[in-house]
């Protein structure tokens, strides 16, 4: 582009007399515009060059933030373990709503995130009986809500046993005790219906 630009300046100026005045003021107006154009297109071009630029230091930037997703900042494990608590061993509540504080025999790992908590149920159904709890489980002072409910309603079936995991989370800096709240109970049967809470596991990350 910049050769054609040359070749029309070099044009004008041979194509001027000298005694032609009024084309030598008109060929020097051309040549101004020509200058004014070929600075426009230089910027054009600097500008360009410079978003360019830019763009290239926002992808490389994405780039990275994306590889930094990609990879797991934590690596989560699982560990099992069987922490029994003697007050919790064989509940059988009815129409009572206590609260259990029980104080872990060992200290967990300082990188212990999360418990795993058992609720176990033993039910025979002598006679269309009841065996309900539910209660809430949390970490000995940690906020309201920053545990989980487990709810447990078996009535007149067969005889049988029930067994969930609740996840809990788990603060080391916290007292090492479990909480539970029992917000309702009802039983009938006598003494072959029953509950057990234990921690069987805990989650490292």
């Amino acid at each position: 582009m910049f050769f054609l630009f040359l070749l029309l300046i070099q044009g004008a100026r041979s194509s001027c007399q000298p005694d032609c005045e009024d084309e030598q003021l008109d060929t020097q107006v051309r040549l101004n515009q020509l200058e004014a154009l070929v600075r426009y297109l230089h910027d054009q071009v600097s500008n360009l060059t410079t978003s360019g630029m830019e763009r290239g230091s926002q992808l490389a930037t994405l780039q990275s933030t994306v590889g930094c997703l990609r990879r797991p900042s934590t690596r989560w494990e699982l560990k099992r373990t069987t922490i029994v608590f003697p007050k919790l061993e064989k509940l059988q509540l009815h129409q009572a709503t206590p609260t259990y504080s029980e104080l872990l025999p060992t200290e967990l790992p300082g990188d212990t995130r999360a418990v795993i908590v058992q609720v176990f149920c033993s039910f025979w159904n002598d006679a269309n009986t009841h065996a309900y709890l539910n209660a809430y489980l949390q970490q000995e002072g940690s906020e309201e809500g920053e545990g989980a409910l487990t709810e447990n309603t078996h009535y007149d079936v067969y005889a049988n046993t029930f067994y969930n995991e609740v996840m809990i989370p788990w603060d080391t800096a916290l007292p090492n005790k479990l909480r539970v709240t029992v917000k309702s109970s009802y039983k009938t049967g006598g003494d072959k219906n029953w509950y057990r809470i234990r921690i069987v596991g805990y989650i490292l990350a």
